[in-house]
């Protein structure tokens, strides 16, 4: 039977995120220094997702980037390409400021905070995983775990916390592997070069495969996709993409805020039919889905920033939060109720028979 689970409490978020409320134009600088590079890309002609050719006209721009919905999967893509040196500019250039800025959202400064995202936002995503794997009827303990894009180390020590030993993470960041290895008091991550994606999917001896937000950020992630297809040791990929959701058109209301879901290296979203069209297509089953996203916390924070921007009073600002704070969770639990969220978690089983 496949699993539904919708919802999430928002605290958590909301107080790791702070700096998206509190430094706002900062953020906004990066997104623009990102944007001008992006746009120095060339044309994407083929849907990142399913490859079928794209319309020439656009649906949305914001920022100055157009983007388009894919008319077969409905796939939200970007106008340019990722190419090799964007890539890089976004994951592995540690000495480049886009990099150092990208690099500061996913990870913390000391022992503590490091340990309080794990227990806030990747514990619950581990015991989601164990639990779909409990009811796929499969022993997780005896399985092999590799997190590819694993960034700091966060998911890796999740899964670490609720008992499964047999985990390595892999980023291309040599900041986030060094930092991760050094708050995990081991070496569960080690480095690989950007180049190196497919291989290392083609060859891993991992059972499970996680991709936490790192789909949409793959160069090439239908390639990805086949990699772990043709595994014969690969039986699960847990995956957490963004989606094209009710965020997008809260930036195309407010352009003065920062674009949380269309940035940086988020240069197309997912939909639920393009999930669906991947997964028939690479001949995976979707065993489970966990719907729960961010859009209301990203309205609050979008009236928060313009209402600051706009040097209001304190006691309105503190109205404000008295009215919606308390009705966040609500709000999105009806969207995410309606498939309506701004990510999705979910575990895929690869068929039996599939040809390679």
């Amino acid at each position: 039977m496949k699993i539904k689970q919708y919802g999430k409490h928002s605290a958590s978020f909301i107080n790791q995120k702070k700096s998206f409320f509190e430094d706002n134009d900062t953020y906004m600088e990066m997104q623009k220094s990102i944007s001008i590079a992006y746009k120095k890309q060339p044309a994407r002609l083929k849907c990142k997702n399913c490859e079928h050719t794209l319309k020439e006209e656009h649906d949305i721009i914001l920022d100055d980037i157009p983007y388009k919905i894919c008319n077969v999967c409905t796939h939200l893509n970007g106008a340019y390409e990722d190419t090799d040196e964007f890539c890089r500019l976004i994951y592995t250039d540690d000495e480049g400021s886009n990099n150092k800025d990208y690099v500061q959202q996913y990870r913390e400064d000391n022992i503590q905070s490091f340990n309080s995202r794990l227990s806030s936002i990747y514990i619950p995503k581990a015991e989601y995983l164990y639990t779909s794997l409990v009811n796929d009827g499969v022993d997780p303990y005896q399985m092999k775990y590799l997190d590819f894009g694993s960034g700091s180390g966060y998911f890796v020590g999740a899964l670490n916390k609720i008992g499964l030993n047999n985990v390595n993470g892999t980023d291309v960041s040599i900041s986030q592997v060094d930092f991760g290895n050094k708050i995990l008091g081991s070496n569960f991550l080690s480095l690989h070069d950007i180049n190196d994606t497919n291989k290392i999917l083609r060859e891993t001896k991992a059972d499970v495969v996680s991709l936490i937000g790192v789909l949409e950020g793959l160069q090439d992630p239908r390639g990805a996709l086949e990699s772990i297809r043709n595994n014969d040791n690969i039986q699960y990929i847990f995956i957490l993409v963004p989606l094209f959701s009710i965020s997008v058109f809260l930036n195309i209301m407010s352009k003065n805020v920062y674009q949380r879901q269309l940035s940086g290296g988020h240069t197309h979203l997912y939909t639920e039919k393009s999930i669906k069209y991947f997964a028939d297509e690479f001949d995976f089953e979707i065993l489970s889905e966990w719907w729960f996203g961010t859009d209301m916390v990203d309205l609050y924070r979008h009236i928060f920033v313009n209402i600051e921007s706009a040097k209001y009073s304190e006691d309105l600002v503190d109205s404000f939060k008295e009215m919606i704070i308390p009705v966040i969770d609500s709000m999105q639990l009806e969207l995410d109720k309606k498939h309506k969220s701004s990510e999705l978690h979910f575990l895929l089983k690869k068929k039996v028979n599939h040809d390679k």
